[in-house]
């Protein structure tokens, strides 16, 4: 069977303030272990300011690259993101 995987050459999904905004989610779960998003996003904004670099982009266009990231990096840090494991685990 043959899968095809569909590329998005939207010119946003290549824009390194975007890919910034992934990494700073991705990071956040180690700087601020433990704690929920809803903690975490003032200091994730903060952080941004900071690191955006050359990026025109505000932190509202970017939240939700930041977020995303940030729920992968958290899954794969608690250990839901194995073949093994499940998830979620069973109520």
């Amino acid at each position: 069977m043959l899968i095809h995987l569909n590329q998005n050459d939207e010119p946003r999904y290549f824009d390194e303030g975007r890919t910034r905004a992934r990494i700073l989610g991705e990071e956040a779960t180690g700087m601020y272990p433990g704690l929920p998003w809803s903690t975490v996003e003032s200091q994730v904004r903060g952080d941004w300011q900071a690191l955006r670099g050359d990026s025109t982009l505000s932190w509202a266009e970017v939240r939700q690259e930041a977020h995303a990231a940030w729920q992968v990096a958290k899954l794969e840090r608690e250990g839901h993101l194995c073949d093994d494991a499940p998830v979620f685990r069973a109520a």
